[in-house]
């Protein structure tokens, strides 16, 4: 699992944030490890974040798309 860094910056909104944000909502991914693999190239250790305001936008979006 890749570190959190110190720094973040939302991918939707560029709102900055620290690792201590975490707790307040953020959501943070990366790229899987390929299976067999025991190590992560340098863009599977990029982790990507979303402050809470967009993750909430994002989810709310994919939920209006679903079935009723």
């Amino acid at each position: 699992m890749p570190t959190v860094p110190d720094q973040l910056s939302c991918a939707g909104c560029g709102r900055k944030g620290t690792a201590a944000d975490v707790a307040t909502g953020w959501s943070l991914s990366s790229q899987p490890r390929a299976t067999g693999r025991t190590q992560r190239t340098p863009e599977q250790e990029r982790v990507t974040a979303l402050c809470p305001d967009c993750a909430r936008l994002h989810v709310r979006d994919v939920e209006a798309r679903m079935d009723p």
